[in-house]
């Protein structure tokens, strides 16, 4: 049995990751729970199967801990990380980590430079995504990767779906409208630019798929709830059919085939450990292919990539 501890464990990811480590790893009994944000500090929740209160972190709260996950924001983080124990490894969740932070890994697609790291990232969800999908793909040799993510209002946490259910709620009932401090305007019914710069989440993609070109990356925020999409564009050398890349997509262990291709949406993916495909066209004008997808933020994006890298380094 290991030591485990979760850092910063409150939010929509660290309750996703207690839960899946619960129904995964029964074996994880020894998980230590830890903050240094004064409104997680003392709160009761659970973990393996029992009550647990967050403790209060400190310099020595890490001694002994094999795998240590982190949840919550960077800036919260890097004090912890700064100072972290010889024998523990940290496994980093949250979506605004950068490459100076850590390296990026994507189970299935890149574990094996996790061995021997001190600090890994599980990346961005929309990294997991077109990691997947385009590692699928390396059989054909892609030669240029276009990709559109539209993200949920669950990679801002509680007050991200709160502020949606709440705007949704106002326009159905039409009632007075409140402020929106979240997404800074109107969400439900809407998209919008995603604040988060696309750059560093390009970075990251760029530094799990080594060997193949850098992904053209635009992010959008998108008025649902749950699951990140893609919307991709392929280009590869020789003409390859339309069933060819499905097949090369079937193939992965993680990739699926949405029942009905053209009625995916992130609705079908919540919950699901699989990044679901539907939809391959051809394009006539220039050659390659446009592929749809779409994957939980939560499960196979955040908590579950992120348990795996651990239980391939214990």
């Amino acid at each position: 049995m290991s030591a485990i501890a979760i850092l910063h464990p409150i939010n929509l990811l660290g309750k996703e990751l207690r839960e899946t480590i619960d129904a995964r790893r029964p074996d994880w009994s020894d998980i230590r729970l830890l903050s240094t944000l004064e409104d997680e500090i003392g709160t009761l929740t659970e973990a393996a199967g029992a009550a647990t209160l967050v403790g209060r972190y400190d310099s020595l709260s890490l001694e002994g801990v094999d795998v240590a996950f982190f949840c919550g924001p960077m800036e919260a983080n890097r004090p912890i990380l700064a100072e972290l124990p010889a024998e523990t490894v940290a496994i980093v969740l949250s979506f605004d980590a950068t490459l100076e932070d850590g390296l990026p890994v994507v189970t299935g697609v890149n574990t094996g430079t996790a061995y021997g790291g001190r600090v890994l990232i599980s990346p961005h969800p929309g990294v997991v995504l077109l990691a997947h999908l385009l590692h699928a793909l390396r059989p054909l040799s892609p030669e240029e990767a276009v990709a559109t993510l539209i993200q949920p209002a669950s990679t801002r946490d509680e007050p991200g779906v709160e502020e949606l259910f709440e705007n949704t709620r106002q326009i159905v009932a039409m009632t007075r409208r409140t402020a929106t401090p979240v997404f800074g305007t109107q969400l439900a019914f809407n998209i919008l630019p995603s604040p988060l710069p696309a750059d560093p989440i390009a970075a990251q993609l760029g530094a799990v798929l080594t060997g193949l070109p850098p992904v053209a990356l635009q992010i959008l925020q998108g008025g649902i709830f749950h699951s990140v999409s893609a919307s991709l564009y392929v280009r590869c050398p020789g003409d390859p059919s339309a069933q060819a890349v499905r097949k090369a997509l079937a193939a992965s262990p993680v990739t699926e085939a949405a029942d009905k291709p053209r009625l995916l949406g992130p609705v079908d993916a919540a919950a699901s450990d699989k990044v679901l495909f539907g939809t391959v066209r051809k394009d006539e004008a220039r050659g390659g292919f446009w592929i749809w997808a779409a994957m939980d933020n939560l499960t196979r994006g955040g908590a579950l990539n992120a348990i795996e890298i651990a239980e391939s380094l214990l």
